[in-house]
């Protein structure tokens, strides 16, 4: 499995950030390549509701071009839980538009112990019958339109989301929007792989 290695001023940068922002959620990118952070970037945090979301502006990710023309990559977009745990919500997964890229959480839930995890996440569209699944599992509405639901690793399969989730396994989140009129505008299953962090001292 890979690993994120990140520099120990990116690692510090991060966590500095993150306590500074709370109780809002902060944001940010990294630059680097194969896998290595060498710098970081703060982003401002364009959600509507910072306390629980995060929605980098669009001028950060620009960057990303950048970067490459110098040899460089985004090699990962950082937010901050401030009193959760360092895992995606169904809110991350839905805001998940870069499957190349890590994800890291840093989550504050223990403000003397910031906890660091990467992770990526990778959509798919199922082309099936979604009302039976709808109607069979328990979606929560993590935020108005927005609606969740998520299949641990080892939990027994619903039958109904079978064909939905050919092609993935578990852990995923199964997301979807909907219009006013309570249609559903867009159906994605979002797959959650984690992968270690290794903090690089001295860098």
């Amino acid at each position: 499995m890979s690993t994120v290695q990140l520099a120990r001023s990116v690692y510090d940068g991060i966590v500095a950030h993150a306590r500074e922002g709370k109780p809002e959620e902060i944001c940010g990118i990294l630059r680097g390549r194969a896998g290595r952070a060498t710098e970081h970037y703060r982003a401002r945090n364009l959600a509507k509701d910072r306390i629980d979301n995060y929605d980098v502006d669009p001028q950060t990710l620009l960057k990303q071009f950048e970067f490459e023309e110098a040899g460089d990559e985004m090699v990962a977009i950082y937010h901050s839980h401030p009193v959760s745990v360092a895992y995606p919500s169904a809110t991350d997964a839905w805001n998940a538009h870069y499957p190349e890229t890590y994800y890291l959480i840093c989550s504050l839930e223990f403000d003397d112990a910031p906890a660091l995890r990467a992770f990526r996440m990778e959509p798919q569209w199922p082309d099936a019958d979604f009302d039976a699944a709808r109607a069979a599992v328990p979606f929560d509405e993590v935020r108005p339109g927005l609606f969740g639901f998520f299949q641990a690793a080892g939990a027994p399969l619903p039958e109904a989301l079978v064909d939905l989730a050919a092609g993935a396994s578990p852990p995923f989140y199964l997301v979807y929007a909907t219009a006013e009129s309570g249609a559903i505008e867009d159906l994605r299953v979002v797959s959650v792989r984690e992968y270690p962090v290794h903090v690089l001292e001295g860098a």
